[in-house]
C-alpha cells in the first residue's frame, strides 16, 4: 500500500470515527461445535416488519468461516461496565469464553449475560461489501433489561448521557459560575456527611485519620505531615485521644496501627455516608454518576497540574 492510500485510508478511518456508536458483541456456534465470538460497531437495524438487522464481518477475520456456516447468531449490545469485554472478544487467537458463564439460545449459541440488549437471529442473506461480508439476521427473539450502554467514539470508550435542556438559575439571575456550583454542592453535602460522622461519636478529623489509618498503619512523622502546620489539634494529643478511646492502639515505637474497634467505626461511618452520596445523585442515572465522578477528577487532576 502506498504511503498516500495508507493516509487516505487512516483518514477515512478517522472520519468515521466521529460517528458515535454502541459496541455490539456477536457470537455463533461453529459446525464443528466451537465457540466464537467477536467486537463489532456495524450493528444497524434494518426492518421492524419482520425485524431484521445487520452487521459486517471482516474477511480476515479468524472467525469467518464458522460465521458464514452458522444458521445462528446472537448480536450483545454490551452495557457500560462491560468494557473489558468488549476487549477481550477484540483480539485474535484466543479462548474469548475461558471462564465466562454462558447461556445457550437458538442453535445451542452462546449467550453472554449482563448486556443491555440481546438478538437472537437467524442468518437471512449474506452480502458482498468489500473487505467485509454484510450479514444480515431475521430477529427470532430478543431481551433488553434498561442497563446503560457502552458507547465508542474516536476511537475511545465512553458513555451516553442525557442532552437535558440546562436549568435556568433559581432567581432567574446570570447562569451560576462553575466555582458556584462547586462550592454550593460541596457546601451541602459536607454538612450532611459532618453530621453523619458526628452520629457515631467522631469528630471529622477523627474519622479522617482513622480513615487513613484503615489503608496501613503510619508513623507519627508521616501523620504529622499530612496534618500540616496549621493540622488542629496536635496530631501527638489526637493519637493519644484515640488511642485512650481504644480506636487505635497505642503508639508502638512510633508506629500507629488501628484497632478493631476502629476499623470497626470506619466501616460503619464509610456505609452511611455512601448512602447520604448515594441519596444526594438520586435524581442522576447510575452511569450519570459514574460520569460526574470521572468529570470532577478530570477537573481535580487539571487544577492540580
Amino acid at each position: 500500500m502506498s504511503a498516500t492510500l495508507a493516509d487516505k485510508t487512516r483518514q477515512f478511518r478517522n472520519a468515521l470515527g466521529s460517528f458515535a456508536t454502541g459496541v455490539t458483541i456477536i457470537t455463533a456456534r461453529s459446525p464443528e461445535g466451537a465457540d466464537v465470538g467477536v467486537t463489532a460497531n456495524s450493528f444497524n437495524s434494518v426492518s421492524l416488519d419482520p425485524p431484521m438487522i445487520l452487521w459486517s464481518l471482516a474477511k480476515t477475520s479468524t472467525s469467518f468461516d464458522a460465521f458464514m456456516a452458522a444458521d445462528y447468531f446472537a448480536v450483545h449490545i454490551l452495557a457500560m461496565d462491560q468494557e473489558s469485554l468488549s476487549g477481550r472478544f477484540a483480539k485474535s487467537n484466543t479462548d474469548k469464553f475461558s471462564g465466562l458463564a454462558v447461556e445457550r439460545g437458538r442453535g445451542s449459541i452462546p449467550m453472554l449475560p449482563g448486556c443491555a440488549a440481546r438478538f437472537q437471529c437467524r442468518t437471512a442473506y449474506r452480502h458482498e461489501g468489500g473487505d467485509h461480508i454484510i450479514l444480515v439476521g431475521e430477529v427470532e427473539d430478543f431481551d433488553h433489561d434498561g442497563h446503560a450502554p457502552l458507547a465508542f467514539h474516536g476511537g475511545r470508550y465512553g458513555m451516553f448521557i442525557r442532552n437535558d435542556p440546562p436549568a435556568p438559575s433559581a432567581d432567574g439571575g446570570p447562569r451560576a459560575l462553575l466555582a458556584d456550583l462547586l462550592a454550593s454542592a460541596e457546601e451541602g453535602l459536607a454538612r450532611r456527611l459532618d453530621a453523619d460522622v458526628a452520629a457515631f461519636g467522631l469528630a471529622a478529623h477523627e474519622f479522617d485519620l482513622l480513615r487513613l489509618l484503615a489503608a496501613g498503619p503510619r508513623s507519627l512523622e508521616e501523620l504529622e505531615e499530612l496534618a500540616g502546620p496549621s493540622g488542629e489539634p496536635e496530631t501527638v494529643v489526637l493519637v493519644e485521644d484515640l488511642a485512650a478511646r481504644g480506636l487505635i492502639s497505642p503508639p508502638a515505637n512510633g508506629t500507629v496501627v488501628i484497632a478493631s474497634a476502629g476499623s470497626d467505626a470506619v466501616a460503619a461511618v464509610t456505609a452511611q455516608i455512601e448512602k447520604t452520596e448515594a441519596s444526594a445523585l438520586e435524581g442522576l442515572t447510575a452511569h450519570e454518576a459514574a460520569l460526574l465522578r470521572r468529570l470532577l477528577v478530570r477537573v481535580v487532576r487539571t487544577l492540580d497540574g
